[in-house]
């Protein structure tokens, strides 16, 4: 069992699953990095689960072999990430502030003894006697909703990977809001999960190993990782097999058709529900609200604006038709 520093005046800190540091937090970008691509991360285990919108499973494959691949160029989401760094102390001070718990920075990088596992912790805190993981995120405030009963879950499979290297028993989240609300929730060891995570990075890690890209899937991420591998081709023609190619165009023609159908099903039964409706704005059914029908509120359009600019303007040709927006309230709808 490895050990080292305490937390405040506490015994020194133990991995019960026999986790090595092999980075120290303060070492330089550089080593930071290399020892990144010895082993999956927590985010890397997000990623290649499906549940990263920005980074694909091809993407970190490529990464974890030494392939470099063209940078995404999104200022938004490189000042996001700044942010989300430089924010980690203030969420860590609300944490301690709401539960009255310790949140002190991690040990750098710490490495699974049987697996290529590692882990870089945002701080580390400490129930009765007991280490646990503490993941630090920042958020905005459309967020809101996935934070509320419990974290998202590509958050879950992150602090799951955490619990699985240091071998600890439990992890918090602490997710600042919008900048202005800060909610924590607690996180208890999952066997099963870890089980399953253990699954999926065996098989990715196999594909590294062996110098075998994974298989392209249909996430955005992957499209436009090859939109970036592929931005500047440089022959004219490729000769493909004819059945694969066809198979595709043959898949892609049906995913079509199911998408023009399913959107005009849901139409269907979108105007059905407003013409249950009616003239009323809420549909009640087993004493709940179903959903609603209301007209929109707060927004002024270009006709209004000119009718008030100009009172003797003719009001008929501004006249806009009435716009009431459907919300579906019923959980699971």
């Amino acid at each position: 069992m490895v050990t080292i520093g305490p937390i405040g005046g506490s015994p020194p800190l133990s991995y019960p699953s026999g986790a090595q540091v092999v980075l120290a937090a303060d070492a330089p970008a550089a080593d930071w990095h290399a020892a990144r691509r010895t082993g999956l991360g927590g985010s890397d285990m997000a990623a290649i689960c499906g549940l990263n919108p920005y980074t694909s499973p091809l993407e970190i494959w490529f990464a974890k072999v030494g392939q470099p691949v063209p940078r995404r160029e999104d200022p938004v989401l490189g000042e996001a990430a700044l942010m989300g760094h430089a924010l980690e102390p203030l969420i860590a001070t609300r944490f301690t502030a709401l539960t009255g718990l310790l949140a002190v920075d991690g040990p750098g990088t710490l490495r699974h003894p049987d697996k290529p596992w590692i882990a870089n912790l945002d701080r580390i805190t400490e129930e009765n006697g007991r280490p646990g993981v503490v993941e630090l995120k920042s958020r905005s405030s459309y967020a809101l909703k996935d934070w509320l009963d419990e974290p998202p879950v590509d958050v879950q499979v992150q602090v799951q990977h955490y619990l699985a290297v240091t071998g600890w028993d439990y992890a918090y989240t602490a997710a600042l809001i919008g900048g202005q609300r800060t909610i924590v929730h607690r996180l208890e060891r999952d066997e099963e999960l870890i089980a399953d995570l253990a699954s999926i990075a065996d098989e990715f890690w196999g594909w590294v190993e062996s110098g075998q890209q994974p298989p392209v899937d249909g996430s955005h991420a992957t499209g436009q990782l090859l939109d970036r591998l592929h931005a500047h081709p440089d022959r004219e023609v490729v000769v493909a097999d004819a059945l694969t190619v066809e198979w595709l165009l043959e898949q892609r023609a049906k995913a079509k058709e199911q998408i023009t159908a399913g959107e005009i099903a849901l139409l269907e039964a979108e105007n059905q529900l407003k013409h249950i409706a009616g003239q009323a704005t809420d549909v009640h059914i087993r004493g709940e609200l179903a959903y609603s029908w209301r007209p929109q509120r707060g927004q002024i359009s270009w006709k209004k604006a000119a009718l008030a600019a100009n009172p003797d303007l003719d009001p008929e040709p501004y006249r806009g038709e009435p716009t009431r927006v459907l919300r579906i309230h019923m959980e699971n709808q």
